[in-house]
């Protein structure tokens, strides 16, 4: 059945038994899921489908996104005498990171503008100071969470390195919403384009935030003091929650698959006992008190105690209301073949080249590669587009205009690829490409004194062999400034333009600064860029 909404993270109760298998190659049902009545009507119970993903989104080598991360494998190599920040969660909703602290040694004070963030510690003794909250003394297991715009920070304050596990919306660091107080030393770097700017925000954010449902969102918990399940953090983009449990229900042998979401990614921290999980793809397995155990977005997983004594996961994913997709129960078709046809239409490369020469041949042309997805894909939105040049053989990703050189004819072949992933069949177009002449530029005097008035000279000049007057330049210009005109040569190889100091009034001093003469080629009906450069001292 597909629809049922439950806290996501939620375990399977034992009202729910499946006679599934698994995993063929993919996924292979074989049998049924029943739900009780109790937990949810037959009214509530529909069928959808539902999207998934096949490949294999955010996985990555390394540290990220592994099934299972252990402290050992976080701690490896890392020296005792020096902080560090290992990243072990990457997804399209979230961010983790273990983190140790030296001992003395604390974080910036800062605060979220917008979103909440979570702790766990895990070893060591921390300080957490929460504006507005008595200082705490965190210990192994305490779970922590700061509203957004109250400013926080975590110390060292034991005699040995620390280690805590933090959590933020993905969002934060893509477009950096964590802020620091106008008080602060440091803060971080920030994008380009981006500046600091000292500014108001509004009231903080609170603990309770929806006592209408009895949420009783608290600043910090002591979870191995006192064990039991229940919600930690309700945030609109991160939610955390305990699910703890006891018993084999969860044993390899059960053939319950379990369920997947369609919203993303979801992990758990393993703060108690050892939780067993099966995940697509991989045979059931299980991880330690400390783990991180990761699910990519869109596959099947099932979560549970590993073992008779007890086992708390805390389920950490950036949607509280997300859906449970479960197996549709009496079909016993792959769910790979499909009752309709899904339109996969590719996307749509159109080449934008500069005008030809009157026998169709270019000058040295810039290359735009614009693409667009098709109404009927399943995804709006490019991922990207590539191109081979005369036979490479390799692609080359496309990030913007290029320019092909070279006298003689240029095979450009390319293709997009959408956020589906529908892929172009590659296409290919042949271009004739005259090179630009080669150009050296001349300014006399060669010491450019720009306090006092007076003119200044240009020479433009082509290696013999290239006649100026026959690529019919124009519109020369000097540092942006208006054009002027302009005298060739008597064999056309060079151009000599005049212009008034006040066109480099914008030039730097320096003993070695560029100056640029611009203008424009119209050779046989087309058109390109004319651009010619040299160093020259200039006095201010």
């Amino acid at each position: 059945m597909v629809g049922q909404i439950w806290a996501c993270g939620d375990s399977f109760s034992s009202k729910e038994k499946s006679v599934r298998n698994i995993w063929k190659g993919g996924l292979a049902i074989l049998g049924a899921i029943a739900i009780n009545t109790v937990a949810m009507t037959q009214a509530h119970a529909q069928n959808y489908w539902s999207p998934r993903i096949v490949a294999s989104p955010y996985e990555i080598n390394g540290f990220l996104n592994k099934e299972v991360t252990t402290v050992a494998d976080v701690k490896a190599g890392k020296d005792p005498l020096v902080s560090w920040r290992q990243k072990v969660v990457e997804g399209q909703n979230l961010r983790a990171y273990y983190v140790g602290l030296k001992v003395g040694d604390s974080t910036r004070k800062r605060l979220s503008s917008d979103h909440r963030i979570g702790f766990i510690v895990w070893e060591g003794s921390i300080e957490v100071t929460v504006q507005g909250q008595p200082t705490l003394m965190a210990k192994k297991g305490t779970m922590i969470q700061v509203p957004a715009r109250l400013e926080y920070q975590l110390k060292n304050v034991g005699t040995t390195p620390s280690l805590h596990f933090e959590v933020f919306p993905k969002e934060m660091e893509d477009f950096p919403t964590l802020i620091y107080p106008e008080t602060a030393a440091t803060v971080s770097a920030l994008p380009p384009g981006q500046q600091w700017t000292l500014s108001q925000i509004g009231a903080p954010d609170t603990f309770t935030r929806l006592p209408a449902q009895n949420a009783n969102f608290n600043f910090f918990r002591h979870y191995l003091d006192s064990p039991s399940s229940g919600e930690f953090v309700r945030d609109d983009r991160f939610f955390m929650n305990a699910i703890r449990e006891r018993g084999n229900a969860n044993a390899p042998t059960n053939p319950d698959i379990g369920h997947f979401h369609v919203y993303g990614e979801e992990f758990w921290f393993v703060i108690e006992g050892t939780v067993g999980f099966l995940k697509e793809g991989s045979p059931y397995s299980f991880a330690e008190a400390g783990s991180i155990i990761y699910n990519p977005p869109m596959r099947w997983h099932r979560m549970g105690t590993h073992g008779t004594d007890f086992g708390t996961r805390i389920a950490i994913n950036g949607y509280r209301y997300g859906a449970h997709h479960l197996p549709r129960p009496n079909n016993t078709a792959s769910t790979n073949q499909f009752a309709f046809t899904v339109v996969n239409t590719p996307p749509t490369t159109t080449p934008m080249l500069p005008n030809p020469t009157t026998n169709g041949w270019y000058l040295q042309p810039t290359v735009k590669l614009p693409a667009y997805p098709d109404a009927n894909s399943t995804e709006d939105g490019m991922a990207y587009t590539e191109y081979w040049l005369d036979g490479a053989p390799t692609p080359v990703r496309y990030t913007g205009p290029f320019q092909i050189s070279g006298n003689g004819q240029h095979t450009l072949v390319y293709r997009s690829v959408d956020q589906a992933g529908n892929v172009e069949d590659p296409k290919a177009v042949t271009l004739a490409v005259v090179n630009l002449p080669p150009l050296t530029l001349q300014v006399v005097p060669s010491i450019l004194n720009l306090r006092a008035g007076g003119l200044v000279t240009t020479v433009i000049t082509v290696p013999a062999g290239y006649d100026l007057r026959a690529w019919g330049v124009a519109d020369i210009r000097a540092q942006g400034s208006p054009a002027v005109s302009a005298a060739y040569s008597a064999d056309g190889r060079s151009i000599v333009a005049t212009f008034n100091k006040a066109a480099f009034a914008s030039v730097p001093a320096g003993s070695g600064v560029n100056i640029t003469v611009t203008g424009q080629f119209n050779y046989n009906g087309a058109q390109a860029p004319l651009a010619a450069s040299t160093l020259v001292q200039v006095i201010r």
